[in-house]
């Protein structure tokens, strides 16, 4: 077993901040269930990552060993190829394509990491957004129930893999909080996003950007390296992403309520 701790740094806590920015972004202002699915498989996909560092970290090649995989090139590449396919212009495909690969010559050539290790994150990134767009037929004939059990079955299995670690606790609750949150919008926020004014959105995206900023860097360096410090962290970070920024914008009036409880663990067919 190995120290995950040595992938992180200022870069990798200013791209955890972006990917829950752009995640969060398109659950407050385009379509909550695609929002939701983001930000859940971005953070299964990192802690994937940091769970094969741990337990697998190493790939000899005969006259050196390499990472099998970056957890940052990883959950890159799984957040950007999730939203490939829902593009409709060329622009959006192009960040989509232009993000990751950005991404990935940047710790290529400026930190050095092997490139078998980039191409390691490339394929395991891509891996998972590719069979989860596979399994949506299965997944959206689950029940609601169901899928709820499994938002919180989930983290708690993948915490007693990265118990060790007591500092990436934050994902597990992170992915909690995103679970249980989202399950309570549906039933009790229901936030219309189709009938608030793009002003609206723009002011949500601030405040949900500036909490999360808050939160990852005012508020957990004072919990890091406390086991439930971390966990409390991720849990509030997920319901606020999920559950408190939407109740603010309907308590606001800034955002308007649907009058039936809308579905946001099932797929949505819409496109950007």
């Amino acid at each position: 077993m190995t120290d995950p701790g040595f992938f992180i740094n200022i870069y990798s806590q200013i791209l955890f901040i972006a990917w829950l920015a752009t995640a969060g972004g398109i659950f407050w202002g385009l379509d909550k269930r695609a929002g939701f699915q983001l930000l859940y498989l971005t953070v299964v996909s990192l802690t994937l990552s940091y769970i094969i560092v741990m337990y697998f970290p190493y790939l000899d090649l005969g006259n050196e060993n390499v990472p099998v995989t970056h957890p940052h090139v990883q959950a890159t590449v799984t957040l950007f190829s999730f939203l490939l396919p829902l593009c409709r212009t060329r622009l959006q495909t192009s960040l989509c394509v232009a993000s990751p690969a950005v991404v990935s010559m940047f710790y290529l050539l400026v930190q050095g990491v092997p490139a078998f290790t980039i191409a390691g994150g490339i394929l395991i990134g891509g891996f998972i957004s590719y069979t989860y767009y596979h399994s949506l037929e299965w997944i959206g004939a689950m029940p609601d129930l169901y899928l709820f059990l499994l938002a919180i079955i989930l983290p708690f299995f993948l915490s007693l893999l990265i118990y060790p670690q007591e500092y990436f606790l934050l994902l597990p609750g992170l992915l909690l909080g995103i679970g249980v949150g989202a399950t309570l919008e549906q039933y009790k926020i229901r936030m219309n996003l189709e009938q608030t004014r793009r002003r609206s959105k723009f002011i949500c995206f601030a405040v949900g950007a500036a909490g999360i900023i808050f939160v990852m860097a005012g508020v957990r360096p004072a919990f890091e390296g406390f086991m439930t410090g971390e966990l409390i962290t991720g849990v509030f970070t997920g319901l606020w992403i999920t559950l408190i920024v939407p109740f603010m914008m309907i308590v606001s009036q800034l955002y308007e309520q649907f009058g039936n409880r809308e579905q946001v663990f099932h797929h949505s067919t819409r496109r950007f």
